[in-house]
């Protein structure tokens, strides 16, 4: 995942890989507390609860600067632990980890997701090259563009993510869109080709 810091050390090049989709997150949560979202119609609704996520990642700031409570630890296995003991009313993580992550758990731990909001931020996942390359820099960069002009990406994407998404059920639930200020300036963002984007879904802004 692109950072200032890692493009100060290397060469990106800014093709988001998987179109964003680590950017959406569905909620983990326990069967006990579905009740807590349930009834959510605004995101200022949530600002009550605590998300859990890992003492260093980048999705704890993000989460943090839009205004949400975050618990932490700085294990992995312990996060999922977090959840069922109640330390943490919800554990956001993407679209492309759910499903095999829910496979690992315990039938016991009463895990699932939340069925109606889904997080929505920016995040870019890049190949990056030796800052010095700059052959192998534009030889994949060009191999990129190609790909999407003639459909090649695409049709890749597809084959990889599209029942991924499709069990997701995006149209079906609030889409809160929160603000990714660490962001190197020269993502970009504003192309929409490079980018997934549901065809249907209600979505709120942060500031709603």
């Amino acid at each position: 995942m692109t950072s200032i810091e890692r493009e100060q050390l290397f060469k990106p090049i800014r093709i988001p890989i998987y179109k964003g989709l680590y950017g959406w997150r569905l909620l983990l949560t326990t069967e006990d507390k579905l009740s807590l979202f349930t009834a959510v119609k605004m995101p200022s609704e949530l600002k009550k609860l605590y998300f859990i996520q890992g003492h260093d990642w980048p999705d704890t700031v993000i989460l943090s600067d839009n205004g949400f409570q975050v618990s932490t630890s700085t294990s992995y296995d312990s996060l999922f632990n977090m959840l069922v003991k109640g330390r943490g009313d919800a554990f956001p993580r993407s679209i492309l980890e759910v499903d095999w992550e829910l496979k690992q758990l315990d039938a016991s731990d009463h895990i699932t997701t939340v069925p109606n909001v889904v997080f929505n931020y920016p995040a870019a996942i890049y190949f990056f090259v030796n800052s010095q390359r700059d052959d192998l820099h534009n030889a994949i960069k060009i191999g990129l563009e190609k790909a999407h002009q003639n459909g090649e990406f695409d049709k890749l994407f597809n084959r990889h993510f599209a029942e991924i998404i499709a069990s997701a059920k995006l149209q079906e639930k609030m889409i809160i869109k929160l603000e990714n200020t660490h962001l190197p300036h020269l993502t970009p963002i504003n192309n929409s080709a490079l980018w997934f984007t549901p065809e249907k879904s209600i979505q709120f802004h942060k500031s709603l």
